[in-house]
C-alpha cells in the first residue's frame, strides 16, 4: 500500500456490520472488500444460508492487524446476513482480545 494511501477511521462501535468498517480505505484495499462482498452476497444467493464461517482473507486479516489485534496464523471468520443488506463479519477467535485502535 502506498505511504500516501491511509485507512480511515474505524467507525463508532459497536456497528452491526462489525469490526471491518471504515471511513475510507485505499483503492486496493476497498477493491479486496468489494470483491470479497460480492463472494459473501453471491454465496447467500446460491445457498439461501445466512450464516456460515470461512477463511479470513488476506485483506481482513490486514484490516485487522491494523486495528491492533494479534492475528493468528488460520483465523477464521465468521458471515452472518442479519438483513438482506447488512452483512456482519465477526472474528470469534479475537474477540477476548482488546485492539489497540
Amino acid at each position: 500500500m502506498p505511504d500516501n494511501e491511509i485507512i480511515g477511521e474505524q467507525h463508532p462501535q459497536p456497528d452491526p456490520r462489525g469490526w471491518l468498517v471504515f471511513r475510507h480505505l485505499p483503492d486496493a484495499l476497498q477493491r479486496a472488500e468489494d470483491s470479497r462482498q460480492n463472494a459473501d452476497h453471491a454465496f447467500l444467493e446460491d445457498t439461501g444460508c445466512t450464516r456460515w464461517t470461512r477463511l479470513a482473507t488476506d485483506t481482513e486479516r490486514l484490516l485487522l492487524d491494523h486495528l491492533g489485534f494479534e492475528v493468528p496464523d488460520r483465523l477464521m471468520t465468521r458471515v452472518e446476513y442479519r438483513s438482506a443488506g447488512v452483512r456482519n463479519r465477526r472474528f470469534p477467535a479475537l474477540e477476548n482480545q482488546e485492539s489497540i485502535a
